[in-house]
């Protein structure tokens, strides 16, 4: 009986001493993975509209990752987002401009980040949010730029007529001078027309891509 119990003594020793040990290695790996944490930047943002974001979405600046989303919670009526910064040496400038952006075919989402622009540094405020833009948004805009296509397609089809341009017939047109010019200035209208539209969704794409 006395060999009995002093074998379970051993065991409970040993036991304890492998206790020991594991506590220890498990204690070490959480301070390394807290100090390395530490050394992260970490960013918190509130945002309206998160747009399908979810926790380990990526964060990217000027379209290359440079961290992940860490956590989201909704607080109140806004979104609360955290961060974190994995690119090592890498602070956000103030005023950064922060927005969700497709990131993937799949459809998956990414917090997109770009460097600030005159109003975003004219704030106090480090990221700067702007609302996610929504596919039908762009849908329309392509729909009015289409109609304003195709309203300046059909006049210029009505001065060809006008103008007797792709007809076939054998009598020769009276040519009437003042009637040309007048013609070409509104072809040259319909033209300049055209133009600004494109300058217009030009300016457009390029404020969506800052925001």
């Amino acid at each position: 009986m006395k060999k009995i119990s002093e074998i379970h003594a051993y065991v409970w020793i040993e036991f304890a001493i492998w206790f020991i040990l594991l506590s220890i290695v498990v204690a070490g790996i959480r301070i390394y993975r807290y100090n390395q944490a530490k050394q992260l930047s970490t960013y918190q943002i509130f945002m309206s509209d998160v747009d399908g974001l979810i926790v380990g979405s990526p964060v990217k600046y000027m379209g290359v990752q440079i961290g992940y989303i860490s956590k989201i919670n909704i607080v109140a009526n806004e979104v609360y987002v955290k961060f974190i910064v994995t690119e090592e040496g890498m602070q956000l400038p103030k005023g950064s401009i922060a927005t969700v952006e497709f990131s993937g075919l799949g459809g998956s989402k990414s917090l997109e980040i770009y460097p600030p622009d005159e109003e975003s540094l004219a704030t106090d405020k480090l990221i700067v949010v702007n609302s996610p833009k929504r596919l039908h948004d762009s849908l329309g805009l392509l729909n009015d730029m289409f109609d304003k296509i195709g309203s300046i397609t059909s006049r210029l089809s009505y001065f060809a007529r006008e103008a007797g341009l792709g007809q076939n017939s054998s009598p020769v047109p009276v040519i009437n001078v003042e009637d040309i010019r007048k013609n070409v200035q509104t072809a040259d209208k319909y033209v300049d027309d055209l133009a600004a539209e494109k300058a217009k969704i030009n300016n457009k794409m390029k404020e969506w891509k800052h925001e």
